[in-house]
């Protein structure tokens, strides 16, 4: 029997990638408007949903390495979008919340998000979507193994 053929362009891994980079270069392009990148974006929405965060924790959640990570946090803290605190129980953790302007912009972008996200799914049943989440929550699984 031979074996089978490796094609690139139906591999779940490329096409996720390619499509990731996709989605990320034209969320960005949507957030322009209101003058904020996708992975801050992120991170506020993050940060609003676990507050208080640490670093690492919040780097694990937006998906960006730490230096990458100290680079947005620095940006949010200027324009005074998120407070970060050394935490009382470990002197080398910085806590990190949303301040009033942080909450009040990501209340303000949460909108772009929800239209963004039902332009890219317009015409895919909601069946449909939970099957992609579920084969790509497997597919996370079975990387995590290797």
């Amino acid at each position: 029997m031979a074996a089978k053929r490796f094609d690139l362009n139906s591999c779940m891994m490329f096409i996720t990638t390619r499509s990731s980079k996709l989605f990320a270069t034209k969320f960005n392009q949507a957030l322009k408007t209101e003058n904020i990148a996708r992975s801050e974006w992120m991170s506020l929405f993050y940060i609003d949903q676990h507050q208080p965060l640490t670093q690492r924790q919040l780097s694990d959640l937006v998906g960006i390495t730490g230096p990458s990570m100290v680079k947005v946090i620095n940006k949010l803290v200027t324009r005074e979008l998120i407070i970060s605190e050394q935490s009382r129980t470990d002197k080398r953790e910085r806590l990190i919340s949303l301040t009033a302007d942080g909450e009040r912009l990501l209340k303000e972008t949460l909108p772009i998000a929800s239209q963004f996200q039902d332009a890219v799914t317009d015409g895919i049943s909601q069946r449909d979507l939970d099957k992609v989440a579920d084969v790509m929550d497997k597919m996370v699984e079975n990387a995590s193994k290797l």
